[in-house]
């Protein structure tokens, strides 16, 4: 079963600056110091370790000191993992979707190609002379590519949107 996170006032009010999202983005990669985080944020060390402490006030991040040594890292929470792994899954969904839409329409496209050129041909020619109104079944021929159309335009909407989300534009 699933574990749901919840988000309360504190919690929206932490994570609505973009920098706060940036750096749990980060940390859902690994443990990380905040010299790292600054340099890939290209932000200072107070900047970094300011959002760090409200990070961790709000409960999203936990700071992690090993005896010995003068590093200290931040890890995430439960609770932090909880809001990270929800956007990613969000768009995990929208590829998976944009995906399936691509090769519906390449499968829309080739159906007339499996059923034989000349069948789907003599439709046409058939409609042509008696010059009657086309059939279900030709009305159904000839909503092929606009199908196709559909789907690909799903299939582009959706890619455009995960790599936006992505940050590759």
């Amino acid at each position: 079963m699933e574990e749901v996170t919840i988000i309360d006032r504190d919690v929206l009010k932490v994570i609505s600056a973009d920098t706060r999202i940036d750096i749990l983005k980060i940390l859902s990669e690994g443990d990380r110091n905040p010299s790292f985080i600054s340099k890939k944020l290209h932000k200072s060390d107070a900047t970094i370790i300011e959002h760090l402490e409200a990070l961790q006030k709000a409960g999203l991040v936990k700071k992690v000191e090993t005896s010995g040594r003068k590093w200290v890292f931040y890890t995430l929470t439960e609770r932090g993992k909880g809001i990270i792994s929800s956007k990613n899954r969000r768009l995990v969904i929208i590829l998976g979707i944009s995906l399936l839409s691509l090769f519906g329409g390449i499968a829309n496209l080739l159906v007339p190609i499996q059923t034989g050129s000349k069948d789907f041909a003599e439709r046409g020619l058939t409609i042509a002379q008696n010059l009657t109104a086309p059939t279900a079944s030709q009305v159904s021929s000839q909503a092929f590519p606009a199908v196709s159309v559909l789907l690909f335009a799903v299939f582009f909407i959706g890619i455009a949107y995960y790599s936006k989300k992505k940050g590759y534009f």
